[in-house]
């Protein structure tokens, strides 16, 4: 498994600061957010450019991107239209292709029937149109996937390179155990985001990751944490935790 910091951390951090940090923290990954924070790679002040070059140049490599979510309705006039919703997202799943990558992290819109078809369908719409794209579905509260249940109702209607962001942090503020996800779809898991994570003997961590292990899951584990008032010190401590979990 490969460790990645993403910089939920530290949101007020440019690129090249969030960079420097977790190269100091010895990752030698990160993963990237579209919409949030100042180290967006849609920076008014950066391009595509110098997004890779800066990665280049700090040793580290990019496993993912979390563009826009999948809402089936237009941003700025919540007009439902999936069409259009759709074409932002491929801008997105290109970016995130120019910086090298062929998967692309996303959620669902508003807790309804309606959002709920848009995002089986627009899912299918996206797979369809960009053949060698993988795509990562994440739970939150109030989307049409929070919860175990949602995400058997969904997965199985879906082409397989619809996989399952299973994300700590969401699943358990919407009363589910990150375990029983992984339990079910260990085998279909695209990415795992570790969110609410104390660092200091955390079981319900430590059985997730040795479930991991013990399923084979090669895939990348986030660390994705709040924002944190020494960021440094608390991605070095995280990475250190979950490198010694890993190792046992």
């Amino acid at each position: 498994m490969q460790l990645s910091l993403n910089p939920s951390l530290c949101p007020s951090f440019r690129l090249t600061e969030f960079l420097q940090l977790a190269k100091e923290a010895g990752f030698s990954a990160v993963e990237l957010n579209r919409s949030e924070g100042e180290s967006s790679p849609i920076h008014p002040e950066v391009s595509v450019r110098m997004v890779r070059e800066q990665l280049q140049a700090a040793g580290l490599q990019l496993t993912g991107l979390n563009i826009r979510p999948l809402t089936g309705r237009k941003a700025d006039s919540d007009e439902r239209n999936l069409g259009y919703n759709l074409r932002q997202l491929e801008w997105d799943i290109h970016l995130g292709r120019a910086l090298g990558l062929r998967t692309a992290n996303l959620c669902g819109g508003a807790r309804t029937d309606e959002a709920r078809a848009d995002l089986r369908a627009g899912v299918q719409q996206l797979l369809r149109r960009i053949p060698d794209l993988s795509l990562n579905l994440g739970s939150a509260p109030n989307t049409p996937v929070q919860d175990l249940a949602d995400y058997q109702a969904l997965i199985p209607c879906l082409d397989p390179r619809a996989r399952v962001l299973l994300d700590t942090g969401a699943l358990l503020a919407a009363g589910e155990g990150p375990l029983r996800v992984a339990q079910v779809f260990g085998r279909r898991l695209g990415v795992v985001h570790l969110r609410e994570v104390s660092f200091e003997g955390d079981l319900a961590c430590e059985e997730l990751l040795h479930h991991l292990r013990e399923i084979g899951y090669q895939g990348v584990l986030v660390v994705a944490l709040a924002p944190a008032d020494k960021p440094l010190e608390t991605a070095r401590q995280a990475r250190q935790y979950l490198e010694r979990i890993l190792s046992s």
